[in-house]
């Protein structure tokens, strides 16, 4: 309003100077309207000026992220106070923002910092941008300010980190300070302003993994021995018996024309006992070295659909005989994996036998064959609608010469996970007591 007003009082001034100067000796009149007109336009700039200077503070407090300054002296105009007003809400809203973001930034570090694994992230070049407190202890090493100071450090774990791409993760195992390390490691690819990142993370698990075995070992051990008492138990008792056959009161072998026929037959049943008994013990410890020493895979692309096929005719008599409905879905008509076919064949017949075993009770019998592929990763499943696996047998289902079934020999899982480890892939399984179980294949 006060900038209209200027205006006018110039336009106002302006016409009386040249009123003025079209009459005759009005001198006075004339050098009083002219230094009028002076003062108006040097007062409309300084006015124009300091509106400019309020602009430009604003800018600059915006590029530079200075949010501490306010206007000198409030304008009188209506219009003005109003930019102030909004100039201080921009302040405030940007400096609110700022100390919100410092907040995240310090809860961020704290994480970091906080966290007992290894975390660090380097450009394409090299250049370090984070290395946490967890990273410079495990490899005793303050803030890098390359990459290449791991290679000195172990030249494999240095090479694994530039190897491994977005989403990829390695376990290796390095020997630092006389040490033996089980490392974990696990990439992530970004960008921050177009510039790639590469986010490692690193976790020693040694640790777990020497608790993991421990556990497998005492599971196998208690298997072992189970199986294996199961086998020696009646042969010493057997032994025993035909030994006391055999023997006089005074410790001295009994002549055979002496033994009455009635011991003669026992001792002939017991020697054909302990003849089965040890052929079934070899058996089992003939079995269990096969177990541990698996070929290395041949691995080819194989089309699912074509392999479902050849499994479904080597299974559809037995399944057609115990009256159960065999369902097979493949999402996508061209679904492959890379395996060694014959290896995954074994695995998805041990596990249809598998669900067919646990539906002997059921009167509705369905079996579901499926594949699918989610993200880049491909799951075969197989799913059944039996009585579910019970809780005592949950954490055994994976043991070697764990079984529930009476003629059952325990290791077709065992195999199975093997077989998926060689594949780098894995085998899992969920359960619903009273529901079914659905057994999953991941590569």
């Amino acid at each position: 309003m006060r900038a209209i007003i200027r205006i006018v009082l110039i336009g106002a001034v302006m016409g009386a100077l040249v009123f003025s100067l079209n009459q005759e000796k009005w001198y006075v009149a004339t050098g009083v309207s002219t230094i009028m007109i002076l003062l108006l336009l040097v007062e409309l700039f300084h006015f124009i000026d300091r509106s400019n200077r309020e602009f430009r503070n604003l800018i600059l407090s915006l590029k530079h992220h200075d949010f501490t300054q306010s206007p000198a002296s409030r304008f009188k105009e209506k219009s003005f106070r109003e930019l102030e007003d909004a100039f201080s809400e921009i302040q405030k809203t940007y400096r609110n923002a700022r100390i919100e973001r410092e907040v995240h930034y310090q809860y961020l570090q704290f994480i970091i910092n906080h966290i007992n694994v290894s975390l660090i992230c380097f450009r394409q070049d090299g250049t370090v941008s984070l290395f946490n407190p967890a990273a410079r202890k495990m490899l005793g090493l303050s803030q890098p300010d390359n990459i290449q100071a791991i290679k000195k450090i172990n030249t494999d774990l240095f090479e694994l980190m530039k190897k491994l791409g977005s989403g990829q993760n390695e376990l290796i195992r390095i020997i630092f300070k006389g040490e033996l390390m089980h490392l974990s490691v696990y990439v992530t690819e970004f960008k921050l302003q177009d510039v790639p990142h590469k986010l490692v993370s690193i976790q020693n698990i040694k640790e777990e993994l020497e608790a993991q075995e421990l556990e497998s070992w005492q599971k196998l051990i208690r298997v072992l021995t189970h199986e294996i008492m199961n086998s020696v138990t009646p042969v010493s008792s057997l032994s025993n018996a035909i030994n006391e056959m055999l023997t006089e009161d005074g410790g001295k072998r009994k002549p055979i024309n002496q033994i009455p026929a009635d011991d003669l037959d026992d001792m002939y049943n017991s020697l054909k006992t302990i003849e089965e008994r040890s052929k079934g013990l070899l058996n089992f410890v003939s079995t269990y070295k096969n177990l541990t020493r698996l070929p290395r895979p041949n691995l080819l692309p194989v089309r699912l659909e074509e392999l479902f096929n050849h499994v479904l005719n080597l299974m559809k008599k037995v399944m057609d005989k115990q009256n159960i409905t065999l369902e097979v879905k493949i999402e996508g008509s061209d679904l492959t994996i890379y395996a060694d076919r014959d290896m995954i064949m074994q695995v998805l017949i041990n596990m249809l036998v598998n669900a067919k075993d646990a539906l002997d009770r059921r009167k509705d019998k369905k079996i579901k064959l499926s594949a699918f592929r989610l993200r880049e990763k491909v799951f075969i499943q197989v799913f059944d609608n039996g009585p579910g696996i019970d809780q005592e047998s949950i954490d055994k289902v994976f043991i070697p010469f764990f079984t529930t079934k009476k003629k059952g020999s325990g290791i077709g899982l065992s195999l199975a996970r093997q077989i998926m480890r060689l594949h780098k892939g894995s085998i899992y399984f969920t359960t619903e007591e009273g529901k079914g179980t659905t057994f999953t294949l991941e590569f």
